[in-house]
């Protein structure tokens, strides 16, 4: 009787652990894309609704970039990012990356062995000591985070084999206009010093609307050859 109450209590706390956090399962966040303020394509942000997920013990994660006709033509943009956190600390299991921006092509899985304190990408492997988030879970674990003006947060990331420290610090508090109306935000921004967040060059803000929500209504993403401003347009909670 008692391993039989345990049981269901630890499948209650699988089901329903993330029901604490601003977002839940089936949530999907769609952005216009723009470069210097021209429509460019579209792009999403989603937590998938899935039970393997849930035994797994994970939130998964999809970010969705494309590039749509005539800008495609001019730089092509076809990403998707999906990324597997632990329902509890939001670190990153696992994560797939499917990346064509321009000329720059790029397909990698990493998997993280915390017990094991190694990280495989691919077919190689790292040494790792402690847990890891990986750029786009950022979108989301920030949002279950105190986010104060000029107050910083340390924490380690990794972009394929790389690991390396950053720090996000929250910049400043702006209005940012959209087709559901203004949002009060805070600015959020992560950097490494002496380095570009992301790959190929790229670094990134978001704008968070300043509420239980925390909605990041707004991102901008540095790319090699220009930057990429996704703003919100649809939201389906």
């Amino acid at each position: 009787m008692k391993n039989t109450v345990l049981l269901i209590i630890y499948i209650l706390t699988i089901l329903y652990a993330d029901d604490s956090y601003p977002f839940k399962s089936g949530e999907k966040l769609h952005y216009d894309v723009s470069f210097a303020g021209i429509k460019a394509g579209n792009a999403y942000l989603e937590v998938i609704d899935n039970n393997e997920s849930k035994i797994n013990n994970e939130i998964h994660i999809r970010f969705v970039a494309k590039t749509s006709f005539p800008f495609s033509s001019v730089y092509l943009i076809d990403d998707q990012i999906d990324t597997w956190l632990d329902i509890n600390d939001l670190y990153t299991k696992k994560i797939k990356r499917s990346i064509k921006q321009g000329n720059y092509k790029k397909e990698s899985e990493t998997k993280n062995y915390y017990e094991e304190s190694i990280s495989v990408t691919n077919k190689d492997t790292t040494l790792i000591n402690g847990f890891l988030f990986d750029p786009y879970s950022l979108f989301y674990l920030l949002r279950t985070k105190p986010l104060i003006l000029g107050q910083t947060i340390k924490i380690n990331t990794f972009n394929g084999k790389k690991i390396t420290p950053i720090q996000i610090v929250t910049k400043a508090e702006e209005t940012i206009n959209t087709v559901f109306g203004s949002f009060n935000c805070l600015v959020i921004k992560p950097f490494r010093e002496g380095s570009t967040l992301l790959k190929n060059k790229g670094d990134m803000m978001i704008w968070f609307s300043n509420d239980k929500k925390r909605l990041p209504i707004q991102i901008k993403i540095k790319l090699q050859y220009g930057s990429m401003l996704l703003k919100i347009k649809e939201i389906n909670l």
